[in-house]
């Protein structure tokens, strides 16, 4: 079994190779960290990947080390499809072990949902969607990642009558979460169908919306709201690449 410091060592040697553009070597790296990441949990009893960092001293933070190794694993896939069944893997096995962090676990069901729609098996993506929000329909960015799977994927089929349906089901959840990141997609993807008079009654909405903006939004400011990139960070580049926004347009970004 190994200590923590060889278990950081790995972990920062990983970052370096994915830094490097390794990003396949680099998520192999870190997948065998996951696995003694596993193993210390058990030894240690933790209750959830995060208090790992309150126990030992990581040079590296475990809770962030889980989430860029989804990210990264979506980047490794498009180089070699094989890596799209691990991120499957790693991912189904990251919701055991992230305990109750709200923001982690919607954000690693989209990662599963999302990469099965890479893989082209859309029922099952759909089923996983409609299932997590059967159980939650206020879980805005649920409906955003179902919807960018039938029009900003370039490995998925394109159905923007598809993606239009999923968003407008999301708005009329009278509580939903981060509405106005779900109207800025809508928006979006008015602007793509030249629907001007919607592109119109939604921006409407938008700036209406926009002092209300949750924690969670990528319109959340703390002193005076600005608006900001209509791409997150975690979302797939407008370009058409296939990367994470953050891996590809948004890394020339100076910041």
């Amino acid at each position: 079994m190994k200590t923590y410091n060889e278990i950081d060592n790995m972990m920062l040697t990983g970052a370096a190779l994915i830094e490097a553009q390794e990003t396949v070597k680099g998520c192999d790296v870190w997948l065998d960290a996951w696995e003694a990441v596993k193993e210390l949990m058990d030894k240690t009893g933790a209750e959830d990947v995060f208090e790992l960092d309150k126990i030992y001293s990581f040079e590296y933070f475990v809770g962030n080390y889980v989430q860029d190794l989804e990210a990264e694993l979506h980047n490794a896939g498009i180089d070699d499809p094989k890596y799209h069944e691990k991120r499957i893997k790693y991912c189904t096995e990251l919701l055991e072990y992230c305990g109750n962090d709200r923001l982690v676990n919607e954000n690693t069901r989209r990662a599963i949902a999302e990469t099965y729609a890479d893989i082209g098996e859309m029922n099952t993506c759909g089923q996983l969607f409609e299932g997590w929000l059967r159980e939650d329909p206020n879980w805005g960015w649920g409906y955003i990642g179902w919807s960018d799977c039938w029009d900003l994927f370039t490995s998925s089929p394109k159905d923007p009558e598809k993606a239009e349906q999923i968003l407008l089901q999301g708005l009329a959840q009278p509580e939903l979460r981060d509405r106005i990141d779900v109207v800025q997609r809508t928006i979006d993807l008015y602007e793509r169908l030249k629907k001007p008079d919607k592109i119109h009654e939604y921006k409407t909405m938008l700036h209406k919306l926009m002092p209300s903006a949750s924690q969670t939004s990528l319109y959340y400011k703390p002193s005076p709201v600005i608006k900001p990139a209509k791409t997150g960070r975690n979302e797939p580049c407008p370009c058409g690449s296939g990367k994470k926004y953050k891996k590809c347009c948004g890394a020339k970004m100076v910041v």
